[in-house]
C-alpha cells in the first residue's frame, strides 16, 4: 500500500513539473507596475520649488526610477536604469523644464566609466514618456541628441508618479 502511494505522489509530481500550458508573458507589450500614484494635472509638469517628485516603471524585472527636487528654476535629482541581466547605470540628473518637457543631462556610472549623456521626459496625462532620439557621437562619453525636435516619445518608458519613499 505504502508503494502504491509513493508511485501515485512521484507520478503526480512529475506531471504537474512538466505542465506547460503554453502561455508566455510578452514583457514588451506589458503595462508598467506603479506604486502610490499620485492625482497630477495632465501634461504640466508641477515646479513647486524644494519639492521632491518620484517616478517609476517597472516592466518585468527592469526599473527605471526618477527622483528630482526643482530649486531656482533648475532641475536636479537621481535617475536610476535597473536591467535584469543587462548592464544598469545609476546617475545624477540637472537641467530645466522646457514647457512639458524636462531636459536633463545624466551623468552615470556604469561598465566602470563616468558618461553624460542627454535625456527628455516629456509630460502627458500624469506620467513622465523617455525620449527617444538618435545622438550626435555615440563614441563620446557625453551624448547629447542630433535634434531635440527628432526625440521620439512614444517608443521610450512610462514613468508613473511614485511615492518618494519607495525610491532611494
Amino acid at each position: 500500500m505504502k508503494k502504491l502511494f509513493f508511485i501515485l505522489l512521484t507520478i503526480s509530481l512529475v506531471m504537474s513539473c512538466e505542465k506547460n500550458d503554453g502561455k508566455q508573458m510578452n514583457v514588451e507589450n506589458r503595462k508598467p507596475d506603479t506604486l502610490a500614484i499620485h492625482d497630477h494635472e495632465k501634461n504640466v509638469i508641477e515646479n513647486k520649488e524644494n519639492t521632491d517628485y518620484c517616478y517609476l516603471n517597472v516592466i518585468g524585472k527592469d526599473s527605471l526610477m526618477m527622483k528630482y527636487k526643482i530649486t531656482n528654476g533648475n532641475v536636479s535629482g537621481k535617475l536610476i536604469y535597473k536591467n535584469f541581466e543587462k548592464d544598469s547605470s545609476t546617475g545624477d540628473i540637472s537641467g530645466k523644464i522646457s514647457g512639458d518637457t524636462l531636459k536633463l543631462n545624466y551623468k552615470f556610472a556604469s561598465e566602470g566609466m563616468i558618461s553624460e549623456q542627454e535625456v527628455y521626459f516629456l509630460q502627458d496625462s500624469g506620467v513622465l514618456l523617455e525620449g527617444i532620439g538618435e545622438y550626435s557621437d555615440n563614441s563620446s562619453s557625453q551624448q547629447k541628441y542630433l535634434s531635440g525636435k527628432s526625440v521620439n516619445y512614444s517608443k521610450g518608458r512610462r514613468l508613473a508618479p511614485a511615492d518618494c519613499n519607495v525610491i532611494k
